[in-house]
């Protein structure tokens, strides 16, 4: 049974309709700039990449959590710009969301020494999964509601189990995706003091996937919301791409660092080729994780390298985090635009702030400008805190 994606919408640092945002991305935009969401006066490192409308950073009230703010937008733009309504009842709808976890509330423990909640709005910092539930009901989404909070491949297991649960005939329809907002005092100190934070003051050169020069990552925000269908019951003309194969492993290595011999990894390129029943030959190109810190890249390697072997060196490779910022719980949803812009366009987009090589990792990263090539399939990789990696094998619709 074949899986396809019906729709798609975005809330993200390179704009907030689908349109906007596949133009900033074919742009090159570097969309990351100096925090504007709360005071970061005395911060060591001021970049992020913030959710953005029409170049400008969309504005929210301090009380309002900003990962639930975008997510019921994008599933809002989904809803209306698909058939949904006509097609599915309430009762056949399910979501499986990818997030962050809860904020704190900083300033009250500050002046207080003790947890509050803010006052007014029941929209709040810290109750993300019954917002996240309560969004559903109001939806009418009653089929049910299953919530991934795996740091980075949040949105990853989102998709995957969605993909899953359709290929094995028990959902016909699902809404799927993630949404997350690490621009607050405790996500940046906290990344800060583990040392994962870009040292370079320009925020807009500040995270640089793969190249040799890399200090860090660079977090940001953004929400995108996918309609997955049983191809047999979509309709041909909304049908953007198939998802063909996924994989999930765990390193159990470290609580913050990928495992250096990167068998994990590769074990899961290998569970989605096996389950896509493609040969490594037929991936065409790879979209990485991409973070931006020193460790990533030569994980990522070392993964192809295993799976690839020679092929390698000549396996195009891209990160879209150099333009937007590490989306954590939504960055594998966030970065499906980017593998649909591949298939849609058939090229591999440059690598924004990528210009030196690094020995211990020489990916064929695109620089530049884009790398035109026939693209059928796509793989997506993404790690996270703990040891979990992902991959999922995206095909071109025939």
């Amino acid at each position: 049974m074949a899986v396809v994606i019906t729709g798609y919408e975005i809330q993200s640092p390179l704009g907030c309709t689908c349109e906007e945002s596949f133009a900033s991305l074919q742009a090159g935009l570097s969309r990351v700039g100096n925090i504007q969401s709360f005071d970061a006066e005395g911060f060591p490192f001021k970049a992020a990449g913030e959710v953005r409308e029409n170049g400008q950073v969309v504005a929210t009230p301090s009380n309002i959590d900003r990962k639930v703010y975008f997510l019921e937008r994008a599933l809002s733009q989904l809803i209306e710009n698909t058939t949904l309504d006509a097609r599915y009842t309430s009762a056949e709808r399910i979501m499986n969301i990818g997030t962050g976890i809860d904020y704190i509330d900083i300033a009250s423990f500050f002046n207080h020494r003790e947890y509050r909640q803010p006052p007014g709005s029941e929209t709040t910092y810290y109750k993300t999964a019954a917002q996240i539930k309560k969004m559903a009901f109001e939806k009418q989404v009653s089929g049910g509601c299953n919530i991934f909070t795996a740091a980075c491949v949040a949105s990853a297991q989102a998709i995957g189990l969605s993909y899953r649960m359709i290929k094995r005939g028990m959902k016909r329809a699902i809404l799927t995706g993630g949404s997350d907002s690490m621009i607050s005092y405790v996500n940046y100190m906290g990344f800060y003091l583990l040392g994962a934070m870009s040292t370079d003051p320009n925020p807009a050169t500040a995270c640089k996937p793969f190249d040799r020069r890399r200090s860090g990552t660079v977090l940001g925000e953004g929400a995108a919301m996918l309609l997955l269908e049983e191809s047999s019951l979509a309709r041909e003309e909304e049908i953007l791409a198939k998802i063909v194969g996924y994989g999930c492993t765990m390193d159990a290595y470290a609580i913050t660092d990928p495992d250096p011999s990167a068998r994990q990894l590769a074990k899961a390129i290998r569970l989605a080729l096996e389950d896509a029943a493609l040969a490594p030959g037929l991936i065409d190109c790879v979209h990485l994780h991409g973070t931006g810190t020193p460790k990533n890249a030569p994980a990522e390697y070392l993964a192809l390298r295993q799976v690839f072997g020679e092929r390698v060196a000549e396996l195009p490779v891209y990160s879209m985090k150099g333009q937007t910022g590490h989306l954590v719980g939504s960055c594998t949803a966030v970065e499906m635009l980017a593998v649909m812009h591949s298939i849609r366009e058939q090229e591999v987009p440059p690598t924004l702030n990528f210009t030196e090589s690094d020995p211990e990792a020489p990916l064929f990263v695109v620089r530049g400008k884009p790398l035109s090539l026939p693209i059928r399939y796509v793989l997506k990789l993404n790690s996270s805190f703990g040891g979990h990696n992902t991959a999922i094998i995206i095909e071109k619709y025939q």
